[in-house]
């Protein structure tokens, strides 16, 4: 399969709603080693960008933004990418701009892309207004707004087609938009690979309400170097997709860094196809 086109790949996806999908989600989407700023190694957690990533299958981008008031509020470096330090990757430049190309290519019409805007620095609320008037300037056209959060992926293909992309603000200055994922993280930078795994059985089929988007952070670090952790053969292990009882089917978003480098993406695809076949 394809994995840059593979929501619609699938029309079977059409029974569920946004908020029922299985999703793969990459951890501090905009720090990778492609990006021309160069950070501490504790802070680089993907291999490539964001759209990168978007094309390998990837739905969810965790976001963290800087405002940068040396620039003015219309210039594209006024909102950068950042962890600690800043990337050099842009919202309107690396997200926004990129987007935009991706869906111009046919065949990714359908693709539902979540933008998870879940920290802010420097910003104040002049900031966020600005910001989210950006943001609705260039992608306002394929905005889905949380009223449209009942309807399923067919009602939004067919009744709402160009409808894509879901803006998740963890800010409560965005009325009409989603509220930001609800990122589940066991407070804990260097747990074992069964510590983390016990913290997520924990949370495991959790009750989540309707309409609200929740992800597991599967990410931790090194003890010793203080470096995103790479675990993708139990992430292999853990999130293996086979049946309805597997465990990937009590999550929804799951976060992992080096997102590409794990079969993550393959394995939301089957467990969402699953559990769509499953839907009524």
């Amino acid at each position: 399969m394809n994995k840059q086109n593979w929501m619609g790949s699938l029309p079977e996806l059409g029974r569920l709603r946004i908020d029922q999908l299985i999703l793969p989600g990459s951890h501090d989407s905009g720090m990778d080693k492609q990006a021309d700023n160069i950070v501490p190694p504790q802070e680089v957690t993907q291999d490539v960008a964001c759209i990168e990533q978007i094309r390998g299958g990837i739905r969810v981008l965790d976001l963290r933004v800087r405002a940068n008031r040396e620039y003015t509020p219309d210039s594209p470096n006024r909102y950068k990418l950042y962890h600690m330090s800043t990337s050099g990757r842009t919202v309107l430049g690396d997200i926004v701009a990129e987007l935009q190309r991706f869906y111009a290519e046919p065949g990714n019409e359908r693709e539902i892309i979540i933008l998870d805007f879940h920290q802010f620095d420097n910003f104040s609320a002049q900031e966020h207004e600005w910001m989210l008037a950006m943001l609705d300037k260039h992608l306002g056209q394929r905005i889905i707004p949380y009223d449209l959060h009942p309807l399923t992926l067919e009602q939004l293909w067919n009744d709402y087609p160009g409808k894509t992309v879901v803006i998740a603000y963890n800010d409560k200055a965005a009325p009409g938009h989603w509220d930001g994922v609800e990122q589940v993280w066991m407070g804990e930078n260097t747990p074992s690979t069964a510590e983390l795994k016990a913290f997520m059985d924990h949370n495991s089929k959790r009750y989540k309400p309707d309409g609200t988007l929740r992800s597991i952070q599967c990410a931790k670090y090194n003890k010793v170097l203080f470096t995103p952790d790479d675990f993708s053969d139990k992430i292999d292990e853990w999130f293996e997709s086979v049946d309805l009882d597997s465990y990937i089917q009590g999550f929804h978003i799951i976060n992992t860094d080096w997102s590409l480098r794990s079969r993550i993406v393959d394995n939301c695809i089957h467990a969402c196809l699953l559990r769509a076949q499953n839907t009524p």
